[in-house]
């Protein structure tokens, strides 16, 4: 397994590529974050190469919601953009969201939709989405939120459904991203989950409850769940996209004494 760190959620006292250095510092060899928009790209580029860090995964659509057949085109518009930022960055993950987020977390608002119509629109998207990515040979990755705290409102919010999406996309360039701590706020038995799901997860995120901090801090056992993935011997990524409880180096090191 490879641990990447969300630059999004620790050392935000600091500029970007100063987190990149102290990813690297801690013995980090990848990270993510969320809206390239906000970003420097030249920047992280010559940060990556000097500390030889991979951008693990950046985010996906974040001003067009794949439940809305209507923000279709503004989608696909979207997404090549993001197509051609990954490409530039060597980033081989884009993480994919049912609904836009308003600046609370929750769903912004969007017109009226059964949830037959945004089921059926968020494969038709990530069909369409999925032959773009073939071709520049990027992963998207469905993530489903909690809405108990974080994301009240969200169409996306149980594994199951997301796949079965990941099923009728039928596409080895969309997978799911399983958040560990989205989906245990969910009540899901995540290992269950993982287990029965292997081959269409494409990435994990973990943060433990309650307070989203570093694995170690809270109730959800991420020994037992780092020892099952070594022993099925997963090989992908593992985010580290929580909030630190505690100086932020400290927090950031907590991960590799589990999960390495």
């Amino acid at each position: 397994m490879k641990l990447s760190l969300c630059l999004e959620t620790v050392f935000t006292d600091r500029p970007f590529v100063e987190r990149m250095r102290a990813a690297s510092a801690l013995g980090y060899s990848a990270i993510e974050f969320w809206d390239w928009r906000t970003k420097d790209l030249t920047a992280i580029m010559e940060a990556a190469a000097e500390f030889n860090l991979t951008i693990a995964a950046m985010s996906g659509n974040r001003q067009h919601a794949l439940i809305d057949p209507d923000a279709r085109a503004g989608l696909m518009t979207e997404m090549m953009e993001v197509f051609e930022v990954a490409q530039q960055l060597d980033c081989g993950h884009l993480m994919m969201l049912s609904d836009v987020l308003a600046a609370d977390g929750s769903a912004a608002l969007s017109r009226p939709l059964s949830n037959e119509e945004k089921f059926e629109s968020v494969v038709e998207g990530l069909r369409a989405l999925a032959r773009q990515a073939a071709d520049v040979g990027l992963v998207l990755l469905l993530e489903p939120l909690n809405t108990t705290l974080d994301h009240r409102g969200c169409f996306l919010n149980s594994s199951r459904m997301g796949f079965e999406i990941i099923r009728q996309v039928d596409s080895p360039q969309v997978k799911l991203l399983y958040d560990i701590y989205h989906m245990s706020m969910m009540s899901e038995d995540v290992i269950a989950q993982i287990e029965s799901h292997l081959n269409l997860i494409g990435y994990l995120h973990v943060a433990d409850i309650p307070g989203r901090h570093q694995p170690g801090t809270g109730r959800i056992d991420y020994h037992a769940i780092a020892d099952w993935l070594k022993r099925v011997r997963f090989d992908g990524f593992i985010g580290m996209e929580f909030f630190p409880h505690g100086p932020d180096e400290i927090a950031a090191r907590a991960p590799k004494e589990i999960f390495l």
